[in-house]
């Protein structure tokens, strides 16, 4: 038969497994060809149309309907140039795989690498105001000049013009969608689309081949581009909108939410405002986010480490990238004694933003260690 990715996405097919159901049966059989080779007695909630579909496919393989329509979304990722990641994958990435129940499986196009660099989500309402606008494409040019991989929804509004902004000063972008990889919605953003891949960018959705746009697969859309990312920020948004949802899986997922306050009388800050009663961060420029995120990131490189100890990879298979002509700079500044940030901002004569992101990039490569006291070389 196929390898173990081929077996989660058989399973991921079955009617009415979606991610929960995905792992409550991987809790028991441990992986997925397992699963689907069970015993019916032993798969907790299985629904009749799964268990139809199921049998078929222990007594004909791979000639049952199941295998067959697996085979054919292959094809068709094979037809748009496009990939398989499941979470068993050496590319499968390392924070998304911490949430909670995350997609079992990605389907992905363009730029496979930016998964596992540092990203920061915008996200906001699809009718954003003109200083929304100004806004969200500010904070984005400064974001992604500063290193950070900008992802976002492919939505019309702020989504949009995220993406527009950082692509024009050449930076990379990450567009989560809530469609098949071959299916763009809206379908005006086609051309948007088709830009971000020929910058080296990346269209990512957890959704098979074909895929409609459907009202439930927003939310599923939303908890991947917060869970991709080390913070959220939201630009406008009303009390009663996606990115709201989106920031409540940011928080569940221990990342940080930012909000940039507007006017009290524009309906499209009153979700801003709400957030920001409610804990998430006010930010004016994207240096503020910046030094914000700077103490997550011992705790985040940790956990990336962790997570490739936990599945027996080589300890440097993401991380292990040569040294930029900056980072190289930093790395002289900082020597084997411990330095605060700001000194480093004083030594180097650069930006706190570069400072910070260079920093952040030098952490996840193990070059750095990040303490209550500052920042030290780690001797290899």
């Amino acid at each position: 038969m196929k390898n173990s990715d081929f077996y989660t996405l058989l399973l991921s097919l079955l009617p009415g497994v979606g991610p929960s159901r995905y792992w409550s049966w991987i809790d028991i059989h441990q992986t997925p060809e397992k699963a689907l080779l069970a015993p019916f007695d032993e798969l907790p909630k299985i629904s009749p149309p799964a268990k139809k579909v199921l049998r078929e496919f222990q007594k004909l393989g791979e000639k049952s309907p199941l295998a067959i329509r697996g085979i054919q979304a292959l094809e068709a990722l094979e037809q748009q140039n496009a990939h398989l990641i499941t979470h068993q994958n050496i590319n499968y990435p390392g924070l998304l795989g911490q949430i909670e129940r995350p997609p079992p499986l990605l389907f992905v196009k363009g730029n496979i690498e930016l998964l596992s660099l540092p990203q920061i989500a915008i996200i906001g309402t699809r009718n954003p105001t003109a200083s929304g606008i100004d806004n969200t494409r500010a904070f984005a040019r400064y974001l992604a000049q500063g290193g950070f991989t900008i992802t976002s929804g492919l939505a019309l509004g702020v989504d949009g013009f995220a993406h527009e902004a950082t692509l024009n000063v050449s930076g990379k972008t990450i567009a989560v969608m809530a469609t098949g990889i071959d299916r763009v919605y809206p379908s005006r953003h086609q051309r948007l689309a088709d830009t971000i891949l020929d910058k080296g960018g990346l269209l990512v959705t957890e959704f098979t081949p074909g895929t409609a746009p459907h009202a439930a697969h927003f939310p599923q859309r939303n908890r991947i581009i917060s869970g991709l990312s080390l913070g959220v920020l939201v630009m406008e948004a009303a009390v009663k909108s996606g990115s709201l949802i989106t920031a409540r899986y940011a928080l569940e997922q221990n990342r940080e939410v930012f909000a940039v306050p507007g006017s009290i009388h524009n309906p499209q800050a009153k979700g801003c405002h709400a957030l920001i009663k409610q804990g998430a961060q006010l930010v004016e420029t994207g240096e503020d986010i910046i030094k914000q995120l700077a103490g997550l990131i011992h705790y985040f490189a940790t956990q990336q480490n962790n997570t490739n100890a936990n599945e027996a990879l080589p300890a440097k298979t993401t991380f292990s990238l040569s040294l930029n002509e900056l980072e190289q700079k930093i790395l002289k500044h900082i020597g084997y004694d411990t330095i605060a940030i700001e000194q480093l901002i004083e030594r180097s004569g650069l930006s706190s933003s570069k400072v910070a992101t260079t920093l952040f990039n030098l952490e996840l490569k193990g070059a750095v260690k990040h303490s209550d006291w500052g920042y030290e070389a780690i001797n290899q």
